[in-house]
């Protein structure tokens, strides 16, 4: 997986105001010990041939919900992050048009703009686009060449896919797409990213007294052992590390739908 750093220091993607729910999803799957035996097996495969990069990440995604691209000279890359596409709300669905309902004649890649990846998902051709305030995932059905129309699933999350589809048309249109619905305010997002220096301080094997210390109040090191016992700061720590793993083994699926 990515090297380690030490978990006392903030994590590099504390001051992305561009940070998604999906991007932070991804940061807690990386941390499961299946999910990082079962990467670094994909790779293993990629590598010596036995299977191509896009296959190996689409049965990843199928697993897991969420995974890194297996193309081993990008492993890791949290931008080449591909979130399952039932369970990611913020994805863009083109398939073919109905006759007679209309539709772009032909994609014209161009009016995209930048690019990130092409990765093919089974029967999909998953787009990555760059964009400062947010990428945009676009999955698109049948050819590039035939009528295409955008696909909005009735069920759940609809707000958050119209939301996307419009930012999606404000993109062809060349205006400017706007924030992705799917991002953490502020406060949500400095306590996810905080949970993630608690799963990795608690894997380096840092005490309860030692990650409360640093994240919540360096007092804490000063406290007898009665206080430290009924202190509000091994509360809150015990609930925090109770709260990462669970994200960690499973939870963070919610965070694909904004949970």
């Amino acid at each position: 997986m990515p090297p380690e750093k030490d978990w006392r220091a903030p994590p590099d993607e504390a001051g992305d105001d561009a940070l998604q729910y999906s991007d932070i999803a991804i940061g807690y799957v990386s941390r499961n010990d299946g999910y990082r035996a079962d990467y670094r097996r994909a790779l293993d495969r990629v590598g010596r041939g036995a299977i191509t990069a896009d296959d190996a990440t689409a049965a990843l995604v199928r697993r897991w919900g969420i995974s890194f691209h297996t193309e081993p000279s990008s492993a890791f890359d949290p931008k080449l992050a591909v979130a399952r596409l039932d369970l990611s709300p913020s994805s863009i669905v083109l398939a073919p048009s109905l006759d007679r309902i209309g539709g772009v004649p032909r994609l014209d890649m161009k009016m995209l703009g930048a690019v990130r990846a092409r990765i093919r998902i089974g029967d999909f051709l998953h787009l990555i686009l760059a964009d400062k305030d947010g990428d945009e995932h676009l999955w698109v059905s049948g050819s590039l060449d035939r009528p295409l129309a955008m696909m909005l699933p009735i069920g759940t999350d609809p707000f958050a896919r119209l939301a996307s589809a419009e930012r999606f048309c404000r993109r062809l249109l060349g205006m400017a797409a706007g924030p992705p619905v799917l991002c953490p305010p502020p406060f949500r997002r400095r306590h996810l990213l905080k949970l993630l220096r608690v799963l990795d301080g608690h894997h380096a094997g840092a005490s309860r007294r030692e990650l409360a210390a640093t994240l919540i109040d360096g007092e804490a090191r000063q406290y007898g052992a009665a206080e430290w016992v009924e202190s509000r700061e091994r509360k809150r720590i015990g609930r925090w590390i109770n709260e990462a793993v669970e994200l960690r083994d499973g939870g963070y699926i919610r965070l694909l739908r904004g949970g």
